[in-house]
Parts: C-alpha cells; structure tokens; sequence
C-alpha cells in the first residue's frame, strides 16, 4: 500500500507540474525578459535587438529588456547566456562570426553548439570591401594588380584580430594571391576612422558602418564582400562576381536562448520574430541602415552555422591564425 501510496503521489506531483508548466508556458513572459548583446552599444546587433525589444514589450505588455556585455570578443554575454536559467527570460543576439569563429580560435568552458539553441535569424548585414580614395583602384581586379605591384603599400585594418573584418581581409589574400598587411583595432569604427585618414587603405566591414561615408565620397566600395548583392548599391558587384570564385563573407544576427529552454516559448519567440522582421516600419528602420530582413529558423540555420564554421575553419588553417 505504501508503494502503491508513494506512486500516486508521486504521479500527481509529476502532473501538477505539467499543469503548472502549461499554465506558465501559455502566460509567458510573466516577468521581464532580458536580451543580451555581447557588445557595445551602437553596434548592428544593439540596434536590432533594440528593435526586437520595443516592438516586443508593445505586443506583449511586458518588459523585453536589452542588456549590453561587452568583452573577450563576445565571450562574456555569451557565457552569462550559457549558464542562465533555461527558462526563456535570458536570450542572446549574435552575429554568427562569434557563434562560428570563436570555438575555432578559443578553448571555451563550454560546447557553443550544446549550450546555445539558434531560435531565428533576424538580418543580414553585408561585408563591403571599402577603400581609400587615394587608392588608385574602381573595381576589385584594379585594386588586385595595384597590390600585386605594390605589396608593401597596403595595409587593411579590422575590428580585431579573429573576427570577421579580419578573416575577410585573409580570405581575400588567399583568393587574389595579394599580400597586405593587417592592422587590428579594437572595433569596427576605429578601424573605419583611420581608413578615412588614410592610414589603412582597406577595411572589410559591415555596410552599416560605411555607408554614409561612401555615399558622401569620403570612402570607394569596390565590391560586395556578402555571397548576395546588397539593395544600397544594387550595381556594386561580388567579389565572386568580380573573379573571386567562391569568395563568401556572410555576416547575420541571430537570437539564441540556453539549450533546455522549453519548446513552446521558442515557438512563442520564433512567431513574434517572424512578425518583427516583416513590419514594414522594421524593414524602413533596417533600410537606413543598408541592413536587411533574413528571418530563418532553427533547422536550416543551424545548417548555416555549420556551413560558416567549416568556411573560417579553412581560412584560420590557411592563415595561421592563433589567439593568446
């Protein structure tokens, strides 16, 4: 009787915490749910996680809060995810460079791929291949043999050693057969800074932060550096298309949750995702920005990461890339 007595009870704690689930899962968020952003503010994911959240807190009636955690090169709003509660009020926005790249360059406490579940892509933000005016150079195959006859003149800055800025300047070298120096910054906009000095004659950067600047003239986009062309500057070729066969620099931002978070509020997040991204203020406000809509869910993205992560496994190799 006694077993018989354990068992029933045990069965109505299991049920009742089902019910309770229920309940709480179809009332979600009952509480502030918090965004990190594992950089600074200002940046392409702080606008669209920003984006995510106001319209988010409007439709839900509750507080979608975004936290910037700067550092490490992602690492720390990426770990402060990873060790969260898996309970759907502590998401992530990343570019898939941190999600792919920095396993491959780092020794993590932690498999990126088992602790962070891609719940949908929100945008993608073209690489564009940028250069000084003073470069005598107006497409890509010019700046090609201006560099081949003279190798110790240029110099390409990024936003730091390992991210996608610099893996996009050796991806070039290897594909062109160009030498250039690398200049690392801490950032993408002093990187963008010196180039309007001068004192780097290319960057490889996300639109967003050269736009205005090739617009006004100050800066020459030579090429695409994406695998698409990109709406801002729809005559402004590839670089595959420019005789860089199979040159691809993707950049997309992704909202990640802790794996373990329960199904139904992933759907509840990829269903609000898919309504942020086609409202057509969304897509105005990511249009002056050059930045456009790319909503993807986690099945065939997840294929991507993997796609992206063999990419920049090739070029780290190739390059001898190695972080202290």
């Amino acid at each position: 009787m006694k077993s018989i007595s354990f068992r029933a009870r045990a069965l109505f704690v299991l049920a009742t915490a089902l019910t309770t689930w229920s309940v709480s899962a179809s009332d979600y968020p009952i509480k502030p749910v918090s965004i990190i952003d594992a950089f600074a503010p200002g940046g392409s994911t702080d606008f669209l996680s920003r984006l995510v959240a106001k319209q988010t807190t409007l439709d839900w009636g509750q507080s979608i809060v975004v936290e910037n955690r700067p550092g490490a090169a992602g690492q720390i709003g990426m770990g402060a995810v990873v060790r969260a509660e898996p309970d759907g009020y502590t998401l992530l926005t990343l570019p898939n460079e941190i999600r792919s790249v920095i396993p491959l360059l780092y020794k993590l406490p932690y498999d990126v791929e088992q602790s962070l579940v891609p719940v949908a892509s929100l945008a993608r933000v073209s690489m564009i291949m940028t250069v000084h005016p003073s470069v005598p150079a107006n497409t890509v195959q010019e700046f090609i043999a201006y560099a081949k006859a003279n190798p110790d003149k240029i110099a390409y800055g990024s936003a730091g050693d390992g991210t996608l800025h610099h893996l996009s300047g050796e991806l070039f070298k290897m594909r062109a057969n160009v030498d250039m120096m690398h200049v690392p910054y801490k950032g993408t906009a002093p990187a963008v800074n010196d180039l309007l000095s001068g004192r780097v004659q290319v960057v490889f950067s996300p639109i967003s932060a050269v736009l205005q600047h090739i617009k006004a003239g100050k800066l020459r986009a030579l090429g695409v550096a994406s695998s698409k062309p990109v709406v801002a500057f729809p005559d402004l070729k590839t670089l595959d298309e420019s005789g860089l066969p199979n040159y691809a620099s993707d950049l997309w931002v992704t909202l990640f949750a802790p794996a373990g978070t329960p199904q139904p509020v992933l759907d509840k997040w990829i269903a609000q995702l898919k309504k942020v991204v086609n409202l057509d203020e969304t897509r105005a406000a990511l249009a002056v920005q050059g930045i456009e809509p790319d909503f993807d869910t986690s099945e065939s993205l997840k294929q991507r990461f993997v796609q992206d992560t063999e990419r920049w496994r090739e070029v780290i190799k190739a390059a001898n890339i190695k972080l202290n």
